[in-house]
């Protein structure tokens, strides 16, 4: 097992490795997406990657984000740590299984165009998110990035970029001309389509289904909405980015963005307040300590899922119709 050390963040990028490198411990994109200061805010990740057509309409015919949603929910929590971090070889093991995965994920959207999820512009969607995130995230709580930390973390990004197989040739040179791509990408290619609408709505409804004490689960449901569903739902529009936000008209009211003021305010005194050892996520302390967790889910098995749902329905028609 490895032993956890301290590692501070620093200004400087590290030198550029062609095969590409986890940004690892220490890093900005590490200390950020690790840190449970900022979970809240992390919520829009996965929706503004879904409101790419291409993944939206793989993730609608693929996932299991309806079906399961809190089993989903923990793999990808896994997986983002796996190929976050730069001990032994656990992202360039992660960035191949995500690549053999997306392979055969392909098809054609609604008005007949093909998509393709290795596609370097789809395939890239991962860290173009998580960029812009952790930088709007640093903002949101007070703590902006200076222009060198800006440098550390683009170089971080391209050597993701690099880990997850794309071509040095189709990522832009610097974090400007990354902003004005991914702007574009915003106002001219992403949609409000069905997989956004239900990650910022019904998915954020109701807290995990209990397996066991089923009993307690309308406490759970009316804890959830009385403390949970608010800031959840606050942050789901409040922080995606707000060239999105505008395009679709999303609802964001001069109070609501009091409140997400507010909000952000309590999460910063919570970062100064708590050690940062206290504020890790565990799945990364798990990680730096060897631990690999659940695995990514195959076609195979979505399939066999999939199966199982039909099944399922196809029983309570017949029961609902007896």
């Amino acid at each position: 097992m490895a032993q956890l050390k301290a590692v501070k963040t620093t200004g400087v990028p590290r030198g550029r490795v062609p095969q590409g490198r986890a940004p690892g411990v220490g890093s900005i994109m590490w200390d950020t997406l690790t840190d449970m200061a900022a979970l809240p805010l992390m919520i829009p990740i996965a929706t503004m990657q879904s409101a790419l057509p291409a993944v939206g309409t793989a993730v609608n015919k693929y996932g299991i984000y309806k079906s399961d949603p809190q089993g989903r929910g923990r793999r990808t929590n896994w997986s983002m740590i796996r190929f976050l971090y730069d001990g032994g070889d656990f992202a360039h093991s992660e960035a191949s299984q995500l690549r053999a995965l997306h392979a055969n994920i392909k098809g054609t959207h609604e008005d007949g165009s093909k998509y393709y999820a290795l596609h370097p512009k789809t395939f890239r969607i991962v860290p173009d998110t998580f960029l812009d995130g952790v930088i709007r995230i640093r903002r949101d709580l007070g703590k902006p990035l200076t222009a060198e930390e800006e440098i550390t973390l683009y170089e971080e990004y391209v050597q993701l970029c690099l880990l997850f197989g794309i071509a040095e040739k189709d990522i832009e040179p610097d974090m400007q001309a990354f902003y004005v791509y991914y702007e574009a990408l915003m106002r001219n290619t992403m949609t409000y389509n069905e997989t956004v609408q239900y990650l910022t709505g019904r998915a954020i409804e109701l807290p995990a289904r209990m397996k066991q004490f089923k009993s307690l689960q309308p406490l759970a449901d009316a804890f959830h909405r009385r403390f949970v569903y608010p800031t959840m739902k606050l942050c789901a529009i409040g922080a995606l980015h707000p060239i999105y936000r505008e395009r679709f008209n999303l609802p964001w009211s001069d109070h609501d963005k009091a409140r997400y003021k507010k909000l952000c305010g309590r999460l910063n005194r919570y970062s100064r307040m708590v050690p940062r050892a206290l504020r890790y996520n565990p799945i990364a302390y798990l990680v730096r300590l060897g631990f690999h967790g659940p695995g990514l889910v195959t076609l195979q098995e979505l399939d066999r899922i999939e199966a199982k749902k039909k099944e399922r329905a196809a029983a309570y028609k017949k029961a609902a119709g007896e």
